[in-house]
């Protein structure tokens, strides 16, 4: 079927294979003022077939895209958190921790955060600590780290507002402690100082 004028019989055929399946024309970006009813169904195609009555005529639109005929659901914010956690645990690294990142910075979590956490989430060399210190630990744990899930990026700001725990992991063989281990060490000593005072 072309788009243009059809006859009320075809316009009700219509209505009978969308009942329970369609939707109405006004809750779809297709609905226009002059329009005073319509309807939208599926096909056999995966299209939605859209028509309308402007008082006058029964109109066959076209068959449209599923993006073309609804706006797109906004996700639940809290179910949106749960599908970032578990992909910064799938790809866990780097990409893992920028995941981390954007939920904490995310504007529905802001209540979560701190004034001070959001400037060491803006902070590049807090970044770049975060990340080498997680290479670290995934290094040294050998699979057997805590997932990035439980830890979330509040409790990475914390080891830099109260670095005892991450030093004391750092250099529990000091004086035998690693040149990557004091240099860890030294760096998230440098970034407490910037955010403790």
């Amino acid at each position: 079927m072309k788009p243009g004028i059809i006859s009320e019989w075809d316009y009700e055929e219509y209505i009978d294979r969308a009942y329970g399946r369609g939707a109405d024309l006004k809750e779809t970006k297709l609905w226009k003022p002059t329009y005073e009813k319509g309807f939208v169904c599926p096909d056999e195609n995966g299209g939605w077939l859209a028509f309308a009555y402007d008082g006058k005529r029964y109109r066959f639109l076209g068959t449209y895209g599923f993006d073309d005929v609804f706006e797109a659901e906004e996700e639940d914010p809290y179910e949106k958190r749960d599908r970032m956690l578990a992909e910064a645990d799938r790809v866990s690294g780097p990409d893992g921790i920028d995941i981390l990142r954007e939920l904490y910075l995310d504007p529905d979590f802001r209540s979560e955060t701190t004034p001070i956490g959001l400037r060491i989430a803006e902070d590049p060399d807090c970044i770049r600590w975060i990340k080498d210190y997680w290479a670290y630990v995934q290094w040294n744990e050998h699979g057997n780290e805590a997932s990035l899930s439980e830890i979330g990026f509040d409790g990475l700001v914390q080891d830099i507002l109260d670095p005892a725990y991450a030093t004391e992991y750092l250099l529990c063989n000091f004086p035998f402690s690693t040149k990557r281990e004091m240099d860890l060490a030294d760096r998230l000593k440098v970034l407490n100082r910037r955010y403790s005072g």
